[in-house]
């Protein structure tokens, strides 16, 4: 049983550009940062990008921080299980290069989403609506994705996270199932603290109080709670996106500004026996020109 939670892994902003990436690992790690992490539209730069690749290998190796995790794409169509025709040559095709591309960069987790099962209105693809809510049809398509991009993963030695998020196919207890069957040491969770808060009770909340996007997502529109999220997560995760909200929105906002109980969360990260790392998913209009206020705000609420 470990007694402490790993560094917490953070991102420098998307939108930075090449000539600044450097100063702004320099700010994270004069505030304290010891891991840097990377989201999906940063990984594909530095995949498709030499100068982008080159200038963050320069930021990192002067700064002294280590890249740590990446999260893969995540739209629609590059998620596990989606049911869209012809998705799957697409997402196998993007989740390779994502995972070599981490690889090669030295990261040592990547994370990635498991298909929406319902989408419908303005959030539709131009294929159109999807409508399928079978959700042991979307085991049966992740469970064979992952048959073939575990090997991948083998090969590169890079941890495979799946993600909570606040739809059918993406709660705890359907991806504890989906881990639990396939039984790889490459293969574990990703707990998403904000979603997370969004399934879970709170005094006062009813269903039609979530976001109108979310409850989309769900059959008839209505969102089902669901009980403690990290607590049934906790034997099968390796990372952690952690970030904060009131409960129903996705707000990203950083810890100590919405309604999660920090003390509670990390008493039980201490006990998991399988976490890796943890990642800073505040959103990057936060933190803005200072990287490091992230760092700060999490050892605020007791990350150390």
């Amino acid at each position: 049983m470990m007694n402490i939670v790993p560094p917490v892994s953070y991102n420098f902003g998307a939108s930075t550009p090449v000539e600044l990436i450097q100063s702004r690992l320099e700010n994270l790690r004069a505030a304290g940062a010891k891991r840097v992490m990377l989201d999906a539209s940063q990984l594909m730069l530095a995949a498709d990008d030499p100068q982008y690749r080159k200038a963050l290998m320069e930021g990192l190796s002067a700064s002294g921080l280590t890249l740590f995790d990446v999260h893969a794409p995540h739209g629609v169509m590059d998620s596990f299980g989606c049911p869209i025709p012809g998705a799957e040559a697409h997402f196998l095709e993007t989740a390779r290069k994502s995972i070599h591309t981490a690889a090669e960069l030295g990261a040592q987790t990547i994370t990635f989403h498991c298909s929406r099962t319902r989408l419908v209105k303005n959030m539709a693809p131009p294929s159109g609506p999807i409508e399928d809510v079978n959700l042991s049809g979307a085991k049966s398509r992740i469970l064979h994705e992952l048959d073939i991009l575990l090997p991948e993963a083998e090969k590169c030695q890079m941890m495979i996270a799946l993600e909570n998020l606040f739809l059918p196919s993406s709660t705890a207890l359907f991806l504890t199932s989906v881990i639990k069957e396939m039984q790889h040491p490459l293969l574990g969770l990703n707990y998403d603290s904000g979603h997370a808060l969004l399934l879970e009770h709170q005094t006062g909340k009813e269903p039609s109080d979530i976001a109108a996007w979310i409850q989309i997502g769900w059959a008839d529109d209505k969102v089902e709670f669901q009980p403690d999220q990290l607590d049934e997560m906790l034997n099968y995760m390796i990372t952690a996106h952690l970030h904060d909200n009131h409960g129903k929105a996705d707000e990203h906002l950083m810890p100590g500004d919405g309604i999660a109980d920090w003390p509670h969360i990390i008493q039980r990260l201490k006990t998991a026996p399988r976490l890796l790392s943890l990642q800073s998913e505040v959103s990057a209009k936060c933190y803005l020109e200072d990287p490091g206020c992230q760092v700060r705000a999490f050892q605020n609420v007791g990350f150390k």
